[in-house]
Formats: structure tokens, C-alpha cells, sequence
């Protein structure tokens, strides 16, 4: 049997579950056309039980669905009757594959079908799944159609389209079923087998995470699990070819022959978790998000670890501090922005100046994804929390210098200069801040914007007999 590269590639890709469709083939029997058609009449008898429960019933919603099933299945009845027996070659041909897809529709439709016989009337879920069946008769009706017109003994890779346009409930099984036929040709050429097995790797252990949970592909295990579900004897070094390609494709970070383990990038669903755990964790503002938390967490190693940081970094997601990271988000700048409001109550001026700058980062990290009204309240709070940082600052060097005067020390005078520098700083944050929250006050009067935007003016009217206390003792120094 030959089959292009690039075809057998197509299949492959078209897996959704490699490892699962592989266990539906195998327990799938080599079936006739008589099997076929003997499957087809005992579920028409089902269907005649079923219709004739729902009219006693008086279920004319069961009756509808019921009733295009059983016309969905006189026709597919009357197909199979007119198919030809298989050929005796054991290829995998267009009728064999056909045979493999209606025994596998037809089992679904008996197992549907007496599951609701048992349940003892029709329930909305019971007609949703026969509905769903119903069309999956008619599309396997289209396929056997297509495989008719192409004759039995053509190959089964013919039938990819087919598949694809009326039957994609069983695309993975007729994609398996291509797969294994053809893996054994493949091998010969092996550029095309390299892809293949990444390709089934992606799925398998990359994208569903066969093995993988820790977020790294031991090539021991793979070459085990390609072997057995190829039912062939995998190399370690066409793992490692295999695993280089997906290196090449960004699916996977470090590949290390002498620990036999490959670093795989983060996961899409794995960088939403971390971020939703981030910022569960950090609720309150002196948590902070490590490496440790997500290892503990999640069960990932190190290095995977690592790397979903290193991503959620890359994207803003996480904004450094010291040796952790915080989680960009509303609730965690709010959180920030109540800690450094209590740090300055209580006179802690040198953490309640990292916490407001901490805030301010946020604030304007979530700015860049906001807009109108939003964006604007955004960069306010972020001119709020610059003017409190400085602040914070002006007034710890303010209380240096006086604990130096009163001591006799000398006085440098460049601190006198730096601490204008911060009053003129704080000034300029602090009409920034007034004059956006202003705007927003009056432009989204009503508004939960304008609620904000007023308690963040009420934050201000608190430290502005300080401040303005303050400005006025520098600028006489």
C-alpha cells in the first residue's frame, strides 16, 4: 500500500484522540455485510418499540425525532443490502473502511437506543442524543455512497473528504484506522515518519497531556506509547527526530538526550490556570506568586514551572517583584492600593512606597487593554498611586533630615535638592490624578466609574492638609 506523505500527514492531524481512537479500532470485529445489515434491523426494531411507547405516551417530541430516525435507517437498510461483500485482500480499502465506520455508527445507534428503552420514557436528553444519531446515519448513508462510486478495492485514504463533509463524529476512527495501515510504509521514508510520529505526539502527549502532566515528555514513555499505539517497535532515535521537529515548531523548549526528557512550551489551558490560580492566591497584597506555588499546585516540575512564568511574563500577565511575581489584574492593583493605604496610616512609609508603586504598575499594565472611560480611571488611579509613592518618599527623607538636624549631623545638600525634586513630582502626579478624575466625574456621572473615581478623590482630600503641609515646608528650605 502507498499513500502520499502529505496525506498520511493530513490524517494524522485530523486526530483528535489518537490513543482512544486506537482502542475503539481494536474493538471493533472484522464484520460482514451480513452482520451490517442484521445490526441495522434489530436497532429498527428498537425504533418500532421506542415509536410505539411515545404514542401510548401521546410524546409527539419523541415522536418527531424518532420518526426521521427510523426513515434515516430504512434507507441506510436498504445501502447495505446493496453492497458489495468485502474483497479478501486484508488492505485497508475503501470498503473496509466503510464497514469499520458502519459497524461503529451502528453499535452507537443500538447503545443509544436501548439506553432509552431502560430509562423508562424519553427524557429531553434521550431525543437530543437519538436526534444527533439520526444525522449520523444519513452522513454514513453519503459515505458509503462515495465509497460505491469509487469501488470496493480503492484505497481508504479516498475517503477523507467524505468523511470530513458528512460523517465527523467517526473522523478519528477512520483517521486511526488510516494511520496504522499506512504507518508501516511510512517508515521507509524518513523525513515523512518523523512527522508523523510528531504529529501524534502533539496530540497524544502534548495536547492531552498523555503522561505529560508535569509538563515534560520522557522519551522512554514515548517510545513506548508510539510503539503501542502503532503497533510497532519505536526507536529512541526517532523519538529524539520526532521531538527535534516539534522543538522546531515551538511545541517544545529543550530536548535533553542525556536525561531523556523535553521541556514542553507552555500549554494554552496551562498559562489560564496559573493565571487564575495567581489570582485566587494573591488576594491579599503581600502574597506573591512563585515557582513553589504552581509545583505544589499542579504537579508540574521545575522547569515547567518555570517556563509558564516566564510566559505569563512575556504576555503582562505577571509583573515582577524582588524574587516573586504578582498577577496583573484589578483585584490584585485594588489589593495592593488598600495594603499601602494601611502601611501609610500606620506611618510605614518605606513599604507603603513599594506597595503604591507596586499598584501603580498594574494600574498601568491594565490600562493598555482598556479603553474609554475605563482606560482613563485606570491611568488616574496609576497617577494616584505615583503621587502617594513620592509622597511616601518626601516625607521619609523629610523626617531624615530633621533626625540629622537635631543631631548636629551635617546636612547634604543635595538631599535638600532631591527633596524638592519629589515635591514637584508628587505635585505634578497629583494634578494629573485630580484632573482625570474630574473629567471622569462629571463624563460617567451615576456610573460605577464615577463611584470609583469619587473614592479615589476622597483618598486624596485625606492626605491633602499633609501634602500641602508639606509642599510649603520645602519650599521655604
Amino acid at each position: 500500500m502507498r499513500i502520499s506523505p502529505s496525506l498520511l500527514l493530513s490524517w494524522a492531524k485530523a486526530l483528535r484522540d489518537p490513543g482512544k481512537a486506537a482502542k475503539q479500532l481494536a474493538n471493533l470485529m472484522q464484520v460482514s455485510k451480513l452482520d451490517l445489515v442484521e445490526q441495522a434491523a434489530s436497532a429498527g426494531h428498537l425504533i418500532s418499540e421506542l415509536i410505539s411507547s411515545a404514542f401510548k405516551d401521546g410524546r409527539r417530541d419523541a415522536i418527531e425525532v424518532l420518526r426521521p430516525l427510523s426513515l434515516a435507517l430504512e434507507e441506510l437498510h436498504s445501502l447495505l443490502l446493496q453492497l458489495p461483500d468485502l474483497p479478501p485482500s486484508r488492505d485497508l480499502s475503501t470498503w473496509r473502511l466503510s464497514y469499520v465506520l458502519a459497524s461503529s455508527t451502528l453499535s452507537d445507534l443500538r447503545a443509544g437506543l436501548e439506553k432509552a428503552s431502560s430509562s423508562g420514557g424519553l427524557d429531553q436528553d434521550s431525543i437530543k442524543a437519538l436526534s444527533s444519531l439520526a444525522s449520523d446515519l444519513k452522513g454514513l448513508r453519503a459515505v458509503l455512497e462515495v465509497a460505491r462510486a469509487l469501488g470496493p478495492s480503492s484505497p481508504a485514504h479516498m475517503l477523507l473528504k467524505a468523511i470530513k463533509d458528512s460523517l465527523p463524529t467517526k473522523l478519528d476512527l477512520a483517521a486511526i484506522s488510516v494511520v496504522l495501515a499506512y504507518a508501516p510504509e511510512a517508515r521507509k521514508d524518513k523525513e515523512a515518519f518523523t512527522e508523523l510520529l510528531a504529529s501524534l505526539l502533539e496530540k497524544g502527549m502534548i495536547e492531552l497531556k498523555e503522561g505529560t502532566e508535569d509538563g515534560y515528555i520522557r522519551i522512554p514513555e514515548a517510545a513506548a506509547w508510539l510503539s503501542q499505539l502503532l503497533g510497532l517497535s519505536i526507536e529512541r532515535g526517532e523519538v529524539l527526530a520526532a521531538l527535534r521537529a516539534l522543538k522546531s515548531r515551538g511545541l517544545v523548549r529543550h530536548v535533553d538526550e542525556r536525561s531523556g526528557l523535553a521541556l514542553i512550551s507552555p500549554r494554552e489551558e496551562d498559562v489560564k490556570a496559573a493565571f487564575e490560580l495567581a489570582k485566587d492566591v494573591c488576594k491579599h497584597a503581600r502574597l506573591r506568586v512563585r515557582e513553589a506555588l504552581f509545583i505544589k499546585h499542579f504537579g508540574w516540575k521545575p522547569g515547567y514551572a518555570s517556563a509558564i512564568i516566564e510566559e505569563l511574563a512575556s504576555r503582562g500577565l505577571l509583573v515582577s517583584n524582588s524574587n516573586s511575581w504578582l498577577p496583573v489584574s484589578e483585584e490584585q492593583a485594588k489589593s495592593l492600593l488598600v495594603e499601602a493605604e494601611s502601611c501609610f496610616e500606620a506611618d510605614l512609609l518605606e513599604e507603603a512606597a513599594k506597595l503604591y508603586q507596586l499598584a501603580s504598575r498594574l494600574f498601568t499594565k491594565l490600562s493598555e487593554e482598556a479603553e474609554g472611560l475605563k482606560l482613563e480611571l485606570l491611568l488616574a488611579e496609576a497617577s494616584y498611586c505615583d503621587f502617594m509613592q513620592v509622597f511616601c518618599e518626601a516625607l521619609a527623607l523629610r523626617s531624615s533630615l530633621r533626625r540629622a538636624a537635631i543631631s548636629g549631623l551635617p546636612i547634604d545638600i543635595k538631599d535638600i535638592d532631591r527633596l524638592k525634586r519629589m515635591i514637584r513630582t508628587a505635585n505634578k502626579c497629583l494634578n494629573e490624578a485630580l484632573k482625570r478624575l474630574s473629567k471622569l466625574i462629571s463624563a460617567a456621572e451615576g456610573s460605577e466609574v464615577a463611584k470609583i473615581a469619587s473614592e479615589v478623590v476622597d483618598l486624596i482630600d485625606k492626605k491633602a492638609d499633609k501634602f500641602k503641609d508639606l509642599r510649603a515646608e520645602v519650599e521655604g528650605l
